[in-house]
């Protein structure tokens, strides 16, 4: 799903003047006396203080900059009442799930086959439908009853999502009474009496479901108005329809939790199983029909042109027009009967679709995936006449980033829904006149959904980061590549780096930060855009390029899909992926930046220069390695000094150390050091074999996707110059990007 950044969309040029930031011009052997918004050390080493005012503090203007602010008054994940008692997010590491971070020798996981049909009747704006629900329990244990999932009831009058999202929320339904009307309930064949709790609905089974194999046959009878604005996830702007959740679907039941039954309040998404869906709907047969999956009867729905332009285009890489604009217009005259679209999709999660009588219809290919864009004109505006080949863009890049795309086609329709992700089908706005690019941003965005969570189906009603947040990290990727390496040529509104930053110290100085392991309903409304997408992407940026290097990044992420493709990951999973892949114990970097809201400071205290009887020896080397630059500045000279540089840390939060030197002989030499000098408490002192006398000194000399947020303490004396910041997604495994 897009989420509009209504806190921290501040401009990049303010996040790269914070990243340049000047020196103090401190004397080079002074120890400077702490800012008096810098806290003292806790009294326990690396522990910070508990929690006063969630989020305490605020930024000071410019993005990578937060003014007066407590970074050891940081929220915890597990302070929260809701935190889960049985660790859910940490399961294992048992025979399901390897300590590894793989599925263990005997995970499992249920599996649900569907057929539905449905009619739309547009003059009562309702559907109808009866969907069956084959069932097959691949678990070790016997089932006594069922949960099933009935997310039209979020807008039913009273539902518990309404009390926590008003009317006119984003998530609501816009005070629309809507809700299931369920119809016979069975099970093989036997009638059961459902037991409905808001959106969930329980089946006591006639007799048990056996382990390791048993199958049930669930069919469901329903009908339900159609909102106008279905939580921005479904809905409808005169004869166009966007139906999603539009019929029961089975809850998941895993190792982790057994039944996860966490309502559908309307801003936590969905977590599903996997299995083939057969589905048709009956619409006014003049409607044209976008849908997840591949459509079954092409020649009793589609002309002979069209199907000829399809045939045309599934072997193009130039777009091809399906249906033109002025045919789009022509079919606007109402055609008298109805009609039956049948569509088949195979190991997906769910399906969706859309219709329309006037639908626009490009298309292209792709790696043997058909790209096509559906949108009515003009009203959908100019954008939408490139979207075919941004669906082709981005299934090309994911395909080529993360794993190849592996369903036969993706649909793209422009609709009132903003922006949101089904198998192999997105909706996304209309054209946004004073957002140029917007469309294909959303578009790009949605899409990428295709692996997170459609391929890798984590829980999304708990752990939104694990979708939205690494999409988002993948949409910087792409659009990186898209826009190229001139940051300063990067449009408003682009997934990068430094616009990460921005949202983060905007909810920061609002007051409103929750940890990433927060459930997204349990999150501020104008939070989640950050909390759940953007410092999530921050986040794992700064971990490729700045802890565990961008090549083991990038080849942990790869196996991470490999391993995880069509199961159902938990945070930990993931953690120990990344851990095992990299060789890298991160337990300090899950603790601080997923579980809390501190925020990273670490600056400067002084640097000295003194004699040193190693250096005198000849030796050289600095406690972290070099690059960049060597200890004896490249003249070949032997060292006779050392540098003592005084760092502290102000939160609880860690992180790798780089400096640049500007020694009195001009020579400016790079240093790094590792997380482990934060081992004994908030401060460092560390020792650096130099030529000649140190004169300044900067932290991070290039400030690319660093979320130390405050600048200003990472310079000392005559400081030497930064690097100015670039593209952050640069290296390891990923493919160039050029400057455009």
């Amino acid at each position: 799903m897009t989420m509009h950044r209504t806190l921290g969309s501040l401009a990049l040029a303010a996040a790269l003047a914070g990243a340049a930031c000047t020196s103090h011009r401190a004397g080079p052997s002074e120890r400077p006396t702490p800012a008096p918004t810098r806290p003292a050390a806790p009294a326990t080493p690396g522990v910070a203080a508990a929690p006063t005012t969630p989020g305490a503090g605020g930024p000071s203007g410019a993005a990578g900059r937060v003014g007066r602010w407590a970074p050891d008054t940081g929220v915890r994940a597990m302070a929260s009442p809701f935190y889960p008692l049985e660790r859910s997010d940490w399961p294992g590491p048992n025979q399901y799930r390897d300590a590894t971070g793989a599925p263990g020798p005997d995970y499992w996981q249920q599996r649900v086959d569907y057929t539905i049909t449905a009619t739309l009747d547009t003059a009562s704006q309702t559907l109808t439908g009866t969907v069956t629900a084959r069932y097959v329990n691949n678990s070790p244990d016997t089932l006594r009853f069922v949960w099933m999932q009935l997310d039209q009831n979020l807008f039913r009058p009273g539902s518990k999502g309404s009390a926590l999202y008003g009317a006119g929320s984003r998530n609501a339904g816009g005070g629309f009474p809507g809700g299931y009307t369920l119809g016979d309930v069975t099970v093989d064949g036997k009638p059961v009496v459902p037991r409905v709790d808001d959106t969930m609905m329980r089946l006591d089974l006639p007799a048990p479901l056996p382990s390791r194999g048993g199958r049930a046959t669930i069919v469901v009878h329903y009908s339900f108005r159609v909102p106008e604005h279905g939580a921005d996830r479904m809905g409808r702007d005169g004869p166009l329809y966007e139906l999603a959740q539009w019929y029961p679907r089975m809850a998941v039941y895993d190792d982790v939790r057994g039944w996860n039954t966490d309502p559908y309040l309307g801003q936590g998404e969905f977590y599903l199983e996997y299995g083939d869906i057969d589905y048709a709907v009956t619409v006014p047969a003049g409607y044209t029909v976008a849908g997840s999956g591949v459509l079954q009867n092409p020649a009793e729905v589609l002309g002979d042109s069209v199907r000829r332009r399809l045939a045309r285009a599934i072997t193009s890489s130039a777009v091809v027009p399906i249906v033109t604009a002025s045919e789009a217009e022509s079919h606007r005259r109402p055609v008298p009967g109805m009609k039956t679209w049948r569509f088949r999709a195979q190991n997906v999660r769910d399906v969706a679709w859309a219709g329309a009588p006037d639908f626009r219809w490009d298309a292209t290919s792709v790696r043997g995936v058909l790209c096509q864009s559906f949108y009515e004109w003009p009203k959908s505006g100019p954008e939408w006449e490139h979207v075919a080949e941004n669906t082709q863009w981005t299934i090309r890049t994911y395909s080529e980033l993360i794993s190849p795309y592996p369903y036969p086609q993706a649909s793209s329709v422009a609709g009132p829904v903003s922006g949101m992700e089904y198998p192999m089908f997105v909706m996304d706005g209309y054209t946004d006149t004073s957002a140029p690019g917007s469309v294909f941003r959303t578009n790009d965005h949605e899409h990428g959904h295709e692996w997170f969570p459609m391929i890798v189906g984590s829980n999304e009603r708990r752990y939104a980061w694990m979708d939205e947040g690494i999409n988002t990290y993948w949409n910087a990727f792409s659009q990186e590549r898209r826009y190229g390496g001139d940051v300063h040529a990067w449009p408003d509104g682009m997934d990068n780096w430094a616009s990460f930053l921005g949202a983060w110290a905007g909810t920061v100085g609002a007051g409103i930060d929750a940890p990433m392991m927060t459930a997204p309903d349990h999150i501020e409304e104008e939070a989640l855009a950050n909390d759940a997408y953007e410092k999530p992407a921050a986040v794992l940026l700064a971990l490729r390029d700045h802890v565990v290097s961008r090549e083991a990044m990038d080849r942990a992420f790869r196996e991470y899909v490999r391993r995880w493709s069509f199961k159902h990951p938990t945070p930990g999973d993931f953690f120990r992926t990344v851990e095992n892949v990299t060789g890298a114990d991160l337990s300090w970097f899950w603790r601080g930046y997923f579980y809390t809201t501190d925020l990273l400071d670490i600056g400067i205290d002084s640097v000295v220069t003194q004699p040193t009887s190693a250096a005198a020896a000849g030796e050289g080397g600095s406690p972290g390695g070099e690059s960049a630059g060597t200890a004896g500045g490249g003249r070949g000279r032997s060292p006779s000094l050392a540098a003592v540089l005084h760092l502290r840390r102000t939160s609880a939060l860690l992180f790798p150390v780089s400096v640049r030197l500007k020694l009195a002989d001009g020579s400016m030499p790079e240093f790094h050091f590792p997380v482990d000098i934060w081992a004994r408490g908030m401060t460092a002192d560390v020792q650096i074999v130099v030529p000649a006398r140190v004169v300044g000194a900067r932290l991070w000399p290039d400030r690319t996707a660093i979320p130390d947020f405050r600048p200003e303490n990472d310079v000392w004396g005559d400081a030497p110059p930064a690097t100015p910041p670039g593209p952050a997604t640069t290296g390891g495994l990923a493919s160039d990007i050029s400057p455009r």
